[in-house]
């Protein structure tokens, strides 16, 4: 598991959140066991270039002046808040975590090689982006790559399935499904084909009248 130094003040209660974005400065807070929650301030710029590069559930070694009680602290984001029309972040939620306890994080899923099925025009479906794990942060991972080359069509890969050691706890039931090699969808064709351009469909004619001469 990557770790990230990212520089972290403290903030005030009385600061205005409004100011401070517009500085370009993240609100944030640090929940921990042994610190509660602090309010802290992170970096716009410095926050994006850092995980420009790096996964989101990386660790963040934290950098901070004395006084504002986190620095060398080591935390995990847990959520982050975005502004629903800018799409700006706005929010960020940090979890101290501690070398010598379990975490729980989401994992992200990538899928390598290419299935037979797929090679036989069968379409992979994923059914899962992202599985939550648990384990000391030694052991944690935060990418879970599933080699799909051998999948044939119709193939499923359950979370049973996933061999992570036994470091790592899967926290998912065992028969959930994470990806799938779906049948290849076939447009239906039309039993009455349009004419060609320049044909005429036939026409029915009426069947003909028989005079009948009374003898």
């Amino acid at each position: 598991m990557e770790i990230i130094n990212l520089n972290i003040e403290g903030r005030k209660k009385k600061d205005s959140l409004r100011l401070l974005r517009k500085q370009g400065l993240i609100p944030g807070i640090l929940y921990g066991k042994q610190t509660g929650s602090l309010m802290v301030l992170l970096n716009y710029k410095d926050f994006l270039k850092a995980f420009a590069k790096h996964s989101i559930s990386s660790f963040i070694n934290i950098m901070s002046n004395e006084e504002a009680g986190v620095n060398g602290k080591t935390a995990v984001i847990k959520e982050i808040q975005k502004d629903p029309v800018t799409d700006e972040i706005i929010h960020i939620d940090l979890h101290e975590i501690s070398m010598d306890e379990k975490i729980e994080i989401e994992a992200a899923i990538h899928f390598t090689g290419k299935s037979e099925g797929v090679k036989l025009g069968g379409i992979l479906e994923p059914l899962m982006r992202h599985i939550a794990i648990k384990g000391y942060p030694k052991d944690i991972i935060d990418t879970i790559n599933i080699d799909v080359s051998g999948l044939k069509i119709g193939d499923i890969v359950h979370v049973r399935d996933l061999n992570l050691g036994d470091k790592i706890e899967i926290m998912a039931e065992d028969d959930a499904a994470i990806v799938t090699i779906a049948e290849p969808t076939v447009e239906e064709v039309s039993a009455e084909a349009p004419a060609a351009e320049g044909e005429t469909a036939p026409t029915a004619t009426a069947p003909a009248q028989h005079n009948q001469q009374k003898g």
